[in-house]
């Protein structure tokens, strides 16, 4: 009886397009600048603290937050099945075998259709979609995703033939 090994080879790993960040880069500037063309003006020291406290307050949920999850949440795609990082942290994982994907799609808006990002959903045998958001490169990705699933059933039919 001979054994067989698989082995797990990752082949890429996606994250969300740059511009999810862009709003969030945006409220840092404007907290910023809030903070510098208003902080002279206060004479008491107590009113200098609750600026600085409440401008450090934004900055850590409209910025670090969002800023976090952007660098930790990731799609991995490998030979075996195709992984989703979500959550702050990353640390909320769901996995879908390749043998589960039926095919795929890709949505878009004009905003994401000029910056060539796109949601990507992954159409399942069983259960719901899962929905790959901001994916940069959406149709080029897509059209990779089609002829690797085409390929896998080639050689599924051609290992039971």
């Amino acid at each position: 009886m001979s054994k067989t090994t698989f082995t797990e080879i990752e082949l890429v790993s996606v994250r969300k397009h740059g511009s999810a960040l862009a709003l969030s880069v945006f409220i840092l500037g404007l907290d910023a600048a809030v903070f510098f063309f208003v902080d002279w003006r206060l004479a008491d020291q107590l009113q200098h603290q609750i600026l600085l406290s409440g401008c450090l307050l934004v900055a850590l949920v409209f910025w670090l937050f969002p800023a976090i999850r952007f660098f930790t949440n990731r799609i991995e795609i490998t030979t075996n099945r195709v992984v989703i990082h979500r959550g702050l942290t990353g640390s909320k994982t769901e996995e879908i075998p390749w043998g589960e994907i039926t095919g795929v799609s890709v949505s878009r808006g004009f905003g994401s259709w000029l910056r060539g990002a796109g949601d990507l959903h992954l159409h399942r045998e069983f259960g719901q979609d899962a929905i790959l958001h901001r994916v940069p490169r959406a149709k080029k990705l897509s059209r990779e995703f089609e002829s690797y699933l085409v390929g896998r059933a080639k050689r599924g039919t051609i290992e039971r033939g």
